[in-house]
């Protein structure tokens, strides 16, 4: 009995750790568009999805740094799920703010990324 309380134990401990990670990566997300750090933004991606759909996300958002003089990115209303030691999802609600010809514009909008461990670190595998 004592066993299976360890290992229970265990478990919800892999699994805060593993939701802190994941928070961690989401607030680089945010910090690396307001800088508008297309690399670290770029780093933050899994290497399969870079090479497919990311690939086409990384162009859009180099655009959207090009053509808005700051750009402002801040997540809330986060639900993250872990699906197994190796695989996450979370859905979040962004709002991205814009300044161009002297105001902010702001798009608000939920969505939901999925993530994969690699080499021991949590990066985003889709969704974006």
């Amino acid at each position: 009995m004592r066993f299976l309380f360890l290992i229970g134990l265990f478990f919800f401990a892999c699994t805060d750790i593993n939701q802190a990670e994941l928070k961690t990566l989401l607030e680089a997300r945010d910090s690396s568009i307001s800088q508008k750090d297309i690399k670290h933004y770029s780093s933050l991606l899994s290497l399969p999805y870079l090479k497919g759909e990311g690939h086409i996300k990384v162009e859009e958002m180099k655009k959207i740094f090009k053509r808005f003089d700051s750009v402002e990115m801040q997540s809330r209303d986060r639900e993250i799920r872990m699906l197994n030691d190796e695989s996450a999802i979370c859905e979040q609600t962004y709002v991205l703010k814009v300044f161009a010809d002297g105001e902010w514009r702001e798009i608000v909008q939920r969505e939901q990324l999925t993530f994969e461990k690699v080499d021991g670190s949590w990066k985003i595998s889709g969704g974006i």
